[in-house]
């Protein structure tokens, strides 16, 4: 690109002429040159409109030069949340050719840098990469160095899992300590237990805050020996609880199936669903039976919750018993909708 283009594609590029500019833009990223960069990056910092502004975020994706990488990271400094947000998608797209430029930003950088250097890696793994994170698991900064453990935890970094186990024994702020559980759970390594298992040895001790959190690495990680402890919550806990020790107990058997959970997930059941609890919780606790729904006492169960004066429940019922395959359950449904009065069960119960 000559340097009389570069001045002519200027001068468009700052007009009034919304399109013009637009063009502009596009052009100077078709013609990838280096020397389009710092034209692209003025024009942006005088407040262009957002069709305008897009339109020179493409242009700096399409210029292969080293020079737009390290344009986009100086905007990662911007006060406009906007501009933040596109160069960091712009980095994402950029992939391993950001990596060295990264390194350099989260060592030079503030801690907002150095936290947006982490929203950037979301999405790709490349060499280098790991180097990013041993920076940011020893980072000063406590939201830094949560950021790289959620991250870690959404692309199941196995490689991680030691360090992520040694930030939770070593006595973690509370979110560092929820936010390892869950990195923990997504990385899946059932080995970590034993970590979790020594911070929390008695669930039923944690407050909601981290219960929440170790049942989400229970229900990933757990075996059938972790079902019962977590089954006996179901009568002892809040309604507030309830969902995430269903979730933990579903994701447990999902992953063991035993036939025995029912014998101790049954009288829990029915504890929450006969106890008054507000409705949506009893619907959730019902509707958790449903890949038990073949047991025969489970059944019965089930049969009788068509008979709750809370529609919810019934509800729940109903949609678990369809997750069974008797033949005899179409007439069964037929004779409980002969007597059903609300139009919502009603519809439910038609086969």
């Amino acid at each position: 690109m000559s340097s009389m283009g570069i001045e002519e594609y200027s001068r468009k590029l700052n007009c009034a002429d919304e399109a013009e500019c637009i063009y502009a833009a596009e052009d100077i990223g078709y013609m990838n040159g280096a020397d389009g960069v710092p034209v692209l990056l003025e024009r942006l910092s005088k407040r262009a409109s957002r069709a305008v502004r897009d339109a020179i975020f493409q242009a700096l994706t399409r210029i292969e030069a080293d020079v737009a990488i390290e344009g986009s990271i100086g905007l990662l400094e911007s006060d406009d949340p906007q501009i933040r947000n596109q160069a960091v998608a712009l980095l994402r797209r950029k992939g391993a050719a950001c990596v060295p430029f990264l390194r350099t930003a989260m060592r030079k950088g503030d801690k907002d840098i150095r936290k947006l250097v982490l929203d950037v890696l979301i999405g790709f793994q490349a060499s280098g990469v790991e180097a990013i994170y041993e920076a940011a698991l020893a980072d000063k900064d406590i939201n830094v160095v949560i950021t790289a453990v959620e991250n870690l935890g959404k692309t199941q970094a196995t490689h991680f899992r030691r360090n992520v186990e040694d930030l939770l024994q070593s006595g973690a702020h509370p979110m560092l300590a929820g936010a390892c559980l869950e990195a923990l759970a997504g990385i899946g390594n059932e080995l970590s237990l034993v970590a979790i298992r020594r911070c929390f040895p008695e669930l039923g001790k944690l407050p909601d805050f981290f219960l929440v959190s170790c049942l989400k690495a229970f229900g990933a990680l757990g075996t059938a020996g972790e079902f019962d402890e977590v089954a006996g919550l179901l009568a002892a806990r809040g309604p507030q609880i309830r969902p995430a020790i269903l979730g933990a107990l579903i994701a447990v058997h999902q992953r063991h199936p035993a036939k025995a959970h029912g014998d101790v997930l049954l009288p829990a059941i029915k504890a929450v669903a006969e106890n008054g609890d507000p409705p949506l919780g009893r619907y959730e606790a019902v509707r958790a039976l449903g890949f038990l729904s073949e047991r025969d006492d489970v059944y019965a169960f089930l049969i009788s919750c068509l008979s709750s004066s809370e529609r919810l429940v019934r509800l729940g019922a109903i949609e678990s018993l369809r997750e069974t395959e008797r033949p005899d359950l179409k007439g069964v449904l037929a004779s409980w909708a002969a007597q059903e009065k609300d139009e919502e069960v009603l519809q439910a119960l038609r086969w």
